[in-house]
C-alpha cells in the first residue's frame, strides 16, 4: 500500500485563499469489497455554477458517494465509472429541481484510485492529470477541448489513464496548466522533493490556480494533509504559500535534492483510523508550516512570468455565452448568491437589458443596411455620370478621327463598351453586396438564436423556456441557410441537448441501411425484421422488398418476388399491408402480405409466391388497411366496415371462418374503428391506435357478459427520472404505427411521424423512453417518418419515404 500527503494550493488574483473544496481522499472502510479492500481514492472536483449548490455539493454529497466505490466489486475502471455517473446524474436531479432559477452547477473531475501498485484516472471535463514517478511525467487530458463536464448530459464523457507507481511519485491536478509544467523543468536536478515540486509548479503559474498536488509514498495506507499556511507580510507583492516537509516520510528511494533552505517541523501526529463501517475520508492532520523564502527572480523571470501569466490567461478554455441552458440543466448563466426574490428580480431586468440590446442591435444593423444602400446607389449615380461623360469623349474623339488621324472605334465596338462595362460594373456590385448581405442575415438571426436561448435562462415557466428553445432552433435553420459555421453547430448541439432534457428524449444515431439508393417513387410504410432478412413495404408499387444484411449493410434482393400478380392460388393486388409469419407454416413464408380486397400471399426468399383468399364470412368486407399476426391467429383491421377480423390458421392456412373481435361486445366498449390508423396484438390483447396518438387497449376476456373489455382511449403516465406520476400528453403531430415488441423486454411502441420520435411505453402504459431521431449530415428527402421497427437484436430501423436507417438502442 501507499501513503497519501495532499497538499491543496488554491489562489485568486495571486492571493491564497483559505477555503479550500473539492480536494479529497479516501481508504476502504472496514466491510470494503474483496477487489476494493486495499485501493485508495483520490478525488479533485471542481464544480461551478451557484455558490450555495456548489456548497453543498463540496460539504454533503461527496461524502455518500464515496462510500459505494468501495463497495462496488468489479474492476477499477467500472468503480470509478459507477462514482462519476453517480455524481453526474445527482447534478442533474439538482438543476432539474432548480429549473428557471438560475441554479444550474456544471463541473469537472479527476478521480484516481491507487490500486496495488498503479494509480487508475477516471477524468471528466476540462482539467488535466500528472503522473510523475521515476518513469518521467505523463500528462492526461481532452486534447480535443470538447468535453463539457458533468451536469450537462446525463452520459458523461469519461476519459481513463493508467500509470505505473513503483516506489512512489507524485499526482498532481489543476484546469488551469502552466506551460512550465514539463518533465524538464519539473525535474532539472533529478527527481524533485515535494518543497522544490512545489516552488517550480507555482513558478510562473497563473495568478487564479487550483492545484491539488499529492505525494504517493509506500506505507500502510495513511492520509495526511498539509494546509499552507497564509502569510500577509508588511508590504506584499505577492502572498507565498509554503510547505513544510515531515521528518521520517520522505521516501529513500526519491532523492530529495533542497533548493533553498527549508525549516523542518515535525509532526508526531498520526491519522486516527476510522469507526467500523465508515468510509475513511482524510481528516485535515493540519502541519505548522514554516515560509521560506523564494528566490529571487531577475528581471527577465520577472518579465517571463508576466507574459506566461497572460498566456496562460488567454488560453484557459472558457464556456461558450451562447451555449444553451433549458431549465435544470447547467449552462453559462450562474444564479448569484443572493436571495431567491432578488434573484428572480435581477434575472427579469437582464431579460428585459437583453431584449432592448437586442432590438438596438437590430435597428442599428437595419440603419447600417439602409446607409449601405443609399452609398451603393450614390456611387452608381456618379459612376454612370462619369462614364457617359467618358463615353462622350470616345465618340468625340471618334468623330474626329480623319483629322487627328487616330483609328476610330466601330459602332459596333463602342455599343459593346457602353453596355458591357456598366453590366459588369453592377454584377461586380450586386455580388459584393449578396455576399454582404448573407453575412449580415446570418449574423441577424445568429443573434435572435442567441437572445431566445438567453429568454429560455431567464424565464422560470419550464413550457416558455421550452418554446423558446424551440424558437432558437427555427432561428438556426434560417441562419444555417445563408452560412453555416462551427458556432451554429455547436449551439443547434447543445440546443438540441437542452430540448432532449426537457423531454426526457434519447437521441438514436442513425445510419443508412440499404447499400445503395432506392427508387424516389418508393414509400416505405412498413418494415420486418426477420433474422438476417429486412422486408419493406412499398406503398407506391404495393409490393414488398426483400433486403440481407451483409458486413456493410442490407443489399437489396432483386430476385424476391412478392407484388400484385397471378399465382398459384389465385390473383392479388396492390399490397397495403404485410406481418412475419411463424417459420413452420407450411410454404416456408417468411411474410404474409393482403391487399385491400381480402386476398393474402405467402411469400420468402427463392419461393413461388402463393395466393389465397380470406374467407368473408357474414360480414362484409370494405377495404382492409393493416393486418397483424400473433401465433395461429391472422387480425384483418377493415375501418370501412367498422371491423376487425380475426382467422385462426389450419395448416398454416386461413380457410376456416372469421371471428368478429368487437362482434358481442358491449356498445360502449367498441372503439371508433374508423379512426384507427395501425393494429397490433400480444396473445388476447390488442392495441388500435389513432393518428391522434391516442390509443386503444382491448381484451378479449373469454367471459359470455363481458367477452371483450376496452380503455378506451388508455391513459399514459409518465415514467421517466424526474417526471414519474405526471400524465403525458402527446404532442400535437401524426401517429403512424404501433408496435408490440416481445419479451425479454415487452413494450408498446408508438411513432411520432411528423417529428420522427417513438414512444416506448410499458405493457401498463407508463412512458419510460421516448427516442429521438438524430440522422446526422444524412440528407433526408422527407421529413416525416413513415415506418419503423424495432428487433429482437435492439436494432431500430426507421424509413422516411424511399430511405431507411437503423440505429441501436441502449
Amino acid at each position: 500500500m501507499y501513503d497519501l500527503k495532499l497538499i491543496p494550493i488554491h489562489q485568486e488574483k495571486g492571493q491564497p485563499i483559505p477555503q479550500q473544496r473539492g480536494f479529497t481522499a479516501a481508504r476502504p472502510p472496514r466491510r470494503a469489497a474483496r477487489s476494493r479492500e486495499d485501493d485508495m481514492l483520490i478525488l479533485s472536483l471542481i464544480i461551478n455554477g451557484d455558490a450555495q449548490a456548489v456548497a453543498e455539493l463540496h460539504d454533503s454529497w461527496l461524502e455518500k458517494f464515496v462510500e459505494p466505490f468501495f463497495k462496488t466489486s468489479g474492476s477499477v475502471t467500472s468503480a470509478l465509472r459507477s462514482f462519476i455517473e453517480t455524481l453526474n446524474l445527482t447534478m442533474m436531479e439538482k438543476n432539474l429541481k432548480g429549473a428557471g432559477a438560475g441554479a444550474a452547477v456544471t463541473g469537472a473531475i479527476n478521480l484516481a484510485a491507487v490500486h496495488r501498485r498503479a494509480v487508475y484516472i477516471a477524468q471528466s471535463g476540462l482539467t488535466h492529470a500528472y503522473a510523475l514517478t521515476q518513469a518521467g511525467l505523463e500528462h492526461f487530458h481532452d486534447a480535443s477541448r470538447l468535453d463539457r463536464g458533468l451536469g450537462l448530459s446525463r452520459t458523461p464523457t469519461i476519459r481513463y489513464y493508467q500509470a505505473d507507481l513503483g516506489s512512489g511519485g507524485y499526482l498532481f491536478m489543476s484546469d488551469t496548466p502552466a506551460p512550465t509544467w514539463t518533465q524538464e523543468q519539473l525535474c532539472k536536478d533529478g527527481f524533485p522533493s515535494l518543497e522544490q515540486l512545489r516552488r517550480r509548479l507555482m513558478n510562473q503559474s497563473s495568478p487564479d490556480l487550483r492545484l491539488d498536488l499529492v505525494q504517493i509514498l509506500p506505507g500502510e495506507g495513511q492520509i495526511t494533509t498539509i494546509s499552507p499556511v497564509i502569510s500577509v507580510p508588511a508590504a506584499p507583492e505577492r502572498a507565498e504559500v509554503s510547505l513544510s516537509v515531515q521528518e521520517g516520510l520522505a521516501n529513500d528511494a526519491l532523492p530529495l535534492v533542497d533548493e533553498s533552505p527549508v525549516e523542518i517541523v515535525i509532526d508526531d501526529t498520526q491519522p486516527v483510523p476510522p469507526p467500523e463501517g465508515e468510509t475513511a475520508l482524510e481528516q485535515p492532520v493540519e502541519e505548522k508550516l514554516v515560509s521560506a523564502p523564494e528566490p529571487e527572480l531577475t528581471d527577465q523571470d520577472e518579465d517571463e512570468r508576466i507574459i506566461t501569466d497572460d498566456v496562460e490567461t488567454d488560453g484557459v478554455e472558457k464556456e461558450p455565452l451562447s451555449a444553451p441552458v433549458e431549465p435544470g440543466v447547467p449552462g453559462e448563466i450562474s444564479a448569484q448568491d443572493q436571495p431567491p426574490e432578488r434573484a428572480r428580480s435581477s434575472e427579469a431586468t437582464k431579460a428585459r437589458k437583453d431584449r432592448k440590446a437586442f432590438a438596438d442591435q437590430v435597428d442599428e444593423m437595419r440603419e447600417v443596411g439602409l446607409k449601405s444602400l443609399a452609398k451603393f446607389f450614390r456611387w452608381w449615380g456618379g459612376t454612370r455620370g462619369k462614364l457617359g461623360t467618358a463615353f462622350k469623349k470616345i465618340f468625340t474623339r471618334g468623330g474626329s478621327a480623319e483629322e487627328a488621324e487616330v483609328p476610330a472605334l466601330s459602332l459596333r465596338t463602342s455599343l459593346i463598351i457602353v453596355i458591357a462595362v456598366p453590366l459588369l460594373v453592377v454584377g461586380i456590385a450586386v455580388g459584393v453586396y449578396l455576399t454582404r448581405g448573407r453575412v449580415q442575415l446570418h449574423q441577424y438571426y445568429l443573434a435572435q438564436a442567441e437572445t431566445a436561448i438567453a429568454s429560455a435562462q431567464a424565464v422560470n415557466d419550464p413550457v416558455k423556456a421550452r418554446e423558446a428553445l424551440a424558437l432558437a432552433i427555427q432561428f438556426l435553420d434560417q441562419a444555417e441557410s445563408f452560412r453555416s459555421t462551427n458556432e451554429t453547430k455547436e449551439l443547434r448541439t447543445n440546443t438540441q441537448h437542452a430540448l432532449d432534457v426537457f423531454d426526457g428524449a434519447l437521441r438514436l444515431s442513425y445510419h443508412p441501411a440499404i447499400l445503395g439508393t432506392l427508387s424516389e417513387s418508393i414509400n416505405i410504410t412498413r418494415i420486418i425484421s426477420y433474422g438476417m432478412d429486412l422486408y419493406m413495404l412499398d406503398a407506391t408499387a404495393g409490393r414488398v422488398i426483400h433486403a440481407i444484411r451483409n458486413s456493410q449493410g442490407y443489399q437489396i434482393d432483386t430476385s424476391f418476388l412478392c407484388e400484385a400478380g397471378n399465382y398459384s392460388g389465385g390473383a392479388v393486388d396492390l399490397l397495403v399491408d404485410a406481418t412475419p409469419l411463424p417459420i413452420n407454416n407450411p410454404y416456408l413464408a417468411h411474410v404474409l402480405a393482403a391487399d385491400a380486397n381480402g386476398h393474402v400471399i405467402y411469400c420468402g426468399p427463392g419461393l413461388e409466391p402463393v395466393v389465397q383468399t380470406l374467407p368473408r364470412g357474414v360480414e362484409t368486407i370494405g377495404a382492409v388497411t393493416r393486418i397483424a399476426s400473433e401465433g395461429n391467429f391472422l387480425y384483418v383491421l377493415d375501418p370501412t366496415a367498422e371491423a376487425v377480423r380475426v382467422y385462426r390458421s389450419t395448416n398454416g392456412q386461413f380457410l376456416d371462418e372469421p371471428t368478429v373481435f368487437f362482434g358481442r361486445a358491449q356498445v360502449d366498449q367498441i372503439p371508433p374503428l374508423r379512426q384507427m390508423v395501425d393494429i397490433a396484438v400480444n396473445g388476447a390483447e390488442l392495441y388500435l391506435l389513432r393518428s391522434d396518438g391516442m390509443l386503444s387497449h382491448c381484451l378479449a376476456t373469454g367471459l359470455s357478459d363481458d367477452p371483450v373489455h376496452c380503455e378506451n382511449p388508455v391513459e399514459y403516465i409518465d415514467g421517466r427520472p424526474g417526471k414519474e406520476g405526471q400524465p403525458v400528453s402527446m404532442p400535437d403531430s401524426r401517429f403512424a404505427a404501433v408496435l408490440y415488441t416481445a419479451p425479454p423486454d415487452p413494450t408498446v411502441d408508438i411513432l411520432d411521424a411528423e417529428n420522427a420520435d417513438i414512444f416506448r411505453f410499458s405493457l401498463r402504459f407508463r412512458l419510460y423512453q421516448r427516442m429521438r431521431s438524430d440522422i446526422g449530415n444524412y440528407e433526408v428527402s422527407s421529413p416525416a417518418a413513415t415506418a419503423f421497427t424495432i428487433g429482437v437484436d435492439r436494432i431500430a430501423f426507421i424509413a422516411f419515404g424511399h430511405q431507411v436507417f437503423w440505429a441501436y438502442v441502449e
